[in-house]
């Protein structure tokens, strides 16, 4: 008999890999529960409560130890002196989920789940705040330190900053998935890649809107 613990954590599994391939609305519950191995059409209702329950459990999943590991690179580069440099920050934001990817084989579908995902997502809910908080501190002192920028658009560039690391890593997530490398670059050189082009996006100067 399939415990209640290893079923959740079946379907957790599962969900990551479908709400990745095909996104929230090309997934029913009944497909997740189905590809888990759970009998019960209503198994992801009765664990989680529905889909808003489930998206949460995978997000949780994993980004607890992504969060964890971004307090710890915070608290690294304030103790270096550099806790409000635009550089550290984006590394702050690009090199705790990188790492975690590097590690995590070719069955990682996270940061696809994340690029697909976390549009639809309230990324400030009270449900996520136990493992989004490093996060919310880096988007935070981003915003306040592109100080050239006027603040409504230093939050616009750091939120479409985020979304490009993401799908820069959900990119090379997939390929690997595949079998297929990268043309161009290897794992640590796209996420250099991607760290640089960040800065440069952000430290752009700013053009007025008519």
């Amino acid at each position: 008999m399939t415990s209640s613990g290893s079923a959740k954590d079946a379907m957790i599994e599962v969900a990551e890999r479908m709400f990745a391939e095909k996104g929230i609305d090309g997934v029913s519950m009944r497909d997740v529960a189905s590809a888990a191995g759970q009998k019960n059409n209503s198994a992801v209702q009765y664990h989680f409560g529905g889909r808003d329950g489930l998206l949460l459990e995978v997000f949780r999943r994993r980004m607890k130890e992504i969060n964890r590991s971004r307090r710890q690179f915070l608290d690294d580069i304030d103790a270096d002196g550099r806790g409000h440099d635009v550089r550290a920050l984006v590394e702050a934001v690009v090199l705790p989920l990188a790492d975690y990817l590097r590690t995590s084989g070719t069955e990682s579908y996270y940061a696809q789940f994340i690029a697909r995902v976390s549009p639809m997502v309230d990324m400030g809910s009270p449900d996520l705040e136990a493992v989004s908080d490093a996060s919310r501190a880096v988007s935070a002192r981003l915003i306040a330190a592109l100080d050239h920028l006027p603040r409504r658009a230093a939050a616009a560039r750091t939120a479409l900053m985020l979304n490009m690391a993401v799908s820069g890593l959900a990119m090379y997530e997939q390929l690997r998935a595949h079998g297929k490398a990268m043309e161009s670059a290897n794992f640590d050189e796209t996420v250099a890649h991607l760290v640089d082009m960040s800065v440069g996006a952000l430290e752009a100067p700013f053009t007025p809107q008519p």
